[in-house]
């Protein structure tokens, strides 16, 4: 397995921080709690861009486990959903393009994975925060909730996936150039120095005795800092 740089493993320390910001903010201020879940997602990315699928898995437990700290066991509900699918969604992409998976047999899996979460956080959120009929604008909300979940979700997921698809490509391509920059690129190499024995090597060169034709006559009238043989 190839060994991490520097830059792989500040990547990972980076995404965590990020994620956990924006997970916490998503925690804590209700009508942001779905761009912290978004944009949770988006910073796990930043590891996979240099194929660091470790890195990306290290990341998210321990953007999860901060944000248990950060209001996280007190409002679980919130985090639930980054838990258990938008912060694993970015490895799942990684990994179907490592092996090579189908992409409709991917996508039908995920689309699944993605309904099973909703309906999943929807049961914790009723149970912890106490929603019954009432407390919906229409009753009927509350009795058809998993089939809405089911159909709204499935046209979702379709359009999420593509979209963080495109998302992972734009990450990918803004870490290649922080990478190249940081590298020095091939344009900022310093170049070779000169080859010994040129003429420019000789500092004694001028100060040979030059005639006015510009000969040496030391030389037997040959060109300057030529010496005669014998």
């Amino acid at each position: 397995m190839k060994k991490p740089d520097s830059f792989s493993i500040a990547l990972s320390a980076v995404a965590c921080a990020l994620a956990t910001v924006s997970l916490s903010l998503g925690i804590n201020v209700p009508f942001l709690i779905a761009s912290g879940w978004l944009f949770g997602s988006v910073f796990l990315m930043l590891p996979l861009a240099k194929d660091m699928r470790w890195g990306a898995l290290l990341a998210y437990a321990a953007t999860c486990l901060l944000g248990l700290l950060f209001g996280g066991i007190v409002q679980f509900y919130k985090l639930f959903p980054f838990l258990v699918f938008f912060g694993l969604h970015p490895l799942a992409n990684s990994l179907q393009e490592k092996f090579r998976i189908n992409r409709w047999l991917a996508l039908a899996v995920k689309e699944v994975w993605f309904i099973g979460s909703m309906c999943a956080s929807w049961a914790l959120l009723c149970a912890m925060s106490g929603i019954e009929p009432d407390s919906l604008p229409f009753d009927w909300i509350y009795d058809w909730a998993y089939l809405l979940i089911a159909a709204g979700g499935g046209i979702l997921f379709i359009a999420y996936d593509f979209l963080m698809r495109r998302c992972q490509r734009l990450v990918d391509s803004v870490v290649a150039r922080l990478d190249r920059r940081g590298k020095g690129g091939k344009k900022d190499r310093p170049a070779p120095p000169p080859e010994a024995g040129g003429a420019d090597d000789d500092v004694f060169a001028e100060l040979a005795p030059v005639g006015r034709d510009g000969k040496d006559p030391e030389c037997g009238g040959g060109p300057p800092g030529e010496k005669e043989k014998k």
